[in-house]
């Protein structure tokens, strides 16, 4: 599936999921996500300069009944802990987290990165789901969505090369 095309099914699934707000900052593996984003009149879309400020911004839409996303490659969710352990889980702020997994199987030039993501993860107690394949979007992120709604957290959804539709 192409890069368009995947952007649109993940745009669809979020928008089933119930979110309006998603706060990104540009990765070249989701630029495609970003612009469809942009145009879609569903959600508003807020371009961040730090992933940190994401954290804020999004806690701050949900504080206004907002069901809200925040878009980063995992190099930026490893500059947001900070921010998502003294906001988002102190004081149980759910947030969709749609992390970019550079450095997954496969992928080169990140491996370090991606092996200590998901430990990362783990380690803050956020659980997570890897999205592998595109028929599985809609289920992965309403499901996602709802325990982050349950559990007062954040969850992190995975998206990988294959689910993005790029190289």
């Amino acid at each position: 599936m192409a890069a368009k095309e995947s952007a649109e099914l993940i745009v669809k699934g979020l928008k089933k999921a119930g979110i309006g707000f998603v706060a990104s900052l540009p990765d070249l593996k989701i630029v495609e996500l970003i612009r469809t984003l942009d145009r879609d009149p569903d959600i508003k879309h807020v371009p961040l300069c730090r992933e940190e400020e994401g954290v804020g911004i999004c806690s701050g839409a949900y504080l206004t009944g907002m069901k809200t996303a925040l878009l980063m490659q995992n190099g930026g969710f490893l500059n947001s802990c900070n921010g998502l352990t003294t906001t988002c889980l102190q004081f149980e702020i759910p947030v969709l987290l749609l992390i970019y997994y550079a450095g997954d199987l496969g992928d080169r030039g990140f491996t370090t990165l991606g092996s200590v993501t998901e430990p990362v993860l783990q380690g803050l107690g956020i659980r997570h789901y890897i999205l592998r394949k595109t028929d599985e979007v809609e289920t992965i992120l309403r499901g996602a969505q709802i325990l982050a709604e349950d559990s007062k957290k954040p969850v992190a959804v995975l998206l990988t090369k294959s689910v993005l539709g790029v190289e």
